[in-house]
């Protein structure tokens, strides 16, 4: 593997983006393995996937508008925004056949790529505890409401995003932290998580406000190529929603962590050496 290098490219709209990129080797780099993180994530949540997954492929993983090394522009901060910054990246690095592993709202930016632009650049697709809906719609079941994934209440939306506007979010952070990790977590890989939050307190704000409001469940039938969803039994969504996805697309398949695996929204940080295995096995299919 070299060495992990850093990266930029313009969006269409004037906006400075930054990526991390390793190889197998210059002369042979492989097939590329796009990493998508999840909103407020920089590009190194996927610190660990990235060594591993580099000895066989060309590993790309982006900081998305606003995030880590990217610029912190005040605009572009929704979803839709999100998925031309990925046709922006594929159209600059002129890449094809791509496998992409896309954790949290890194997943919603697929949805909505695949939605505007089709799959046609994609190979395969990782998607990573993330439900096709996350908005409660009082007048669904409670059964359909663990089906979709929905665990946000519309009367509260604005005060749990307003909580990124306030001068000092870290109590903020740290339960978001403590919500999405197991029991099993270590101080160590919290920390870690907690430094790969890096994006401006309004960015947040509007994103997350923007990405729960997202309903792709019609975009399920779009998925005509090899998918896998993963989710934790421990997830704060609940994990039959993607039990639920996986029996929507046909031929996907569904690997879920129990909790004693690390089974909540960052497996791949508590438990990168299965969810490792897991991506490489359905990858190399």
């Amino acid at each position: 593997m070299d060495t992990v290098q850093s990266h930029y490219f313009k969006t269409s709209d004037g906006v400075t983006l930054h990526y991390l990129e390793a190889k197998r080797s210059e002369t042979d780099p492989g097939e590329t393995l796009l990493l998508l993180p999840g909103g407020g994530l920089s590009a190194d949540i996927f610190q660990q996937q990235i060594t591993v997954f580099s000895q066989h492929y060309r590993v790309i993983s982006l900081d998305k508008r606003g995030h880590g090394q990217s610029e912190k522009v005040d605009f572009g901060y929704r979803v839709s925004r999100y998925a031309h910054d990925l046709h922006d990246l594929l159209t600059a690095l002129s890449l094809s056949n791509v496998t992409i592993v896309a954790h949290s709202m890194g997943a919603a930016m697929v949805y909505d790529y695949i939605d505007l632009f089709g799959h046609q650049s994609i190979k395969k697709l990782i998607i990573v505890d993330e439900p096709a809906a996350l908005l409660v719609n009082p007048a669904w079941s409670d059964n359909e409401k663990q089906q979709y994934g929905t665990i946000y209440q519309a009367a509260e939306l604005h005060g749990l995003t307003n909580g990124f506007l306030e001068d000092n979010t870290n109590a903020l952070k740290q339960n978001i932290v403590n919500a999405m990790t197991t029991p099993h977590a270590t101080s160590a890989q919290k920390n870690f998580i907690l430094g790969c939050m890096a994006i401006p307190g309004s960015a947040a704000s509007q994103l997350y406000l923007n990405n729960i409001c997202q309903d792709f469940r019609d975009v399920l039938k779009k998925l005509t190529l090899p998918v896998l969803f993963i989710t934790g039994r421990a997830s704060l969504h609940p994990w039959q929603s993607h039990q639920w996805m996986h029996e929507q697309v046909p031929n996907s398949e569904l690997f879920i962590f129990e909790e004693q695996q690390g089974g909540n929204h960052f497996m791949m940080v508590e438990n990168p050496e299965q969810f490792n295995q897991v991506v490489l096995d359905f990858i190399n299919k």
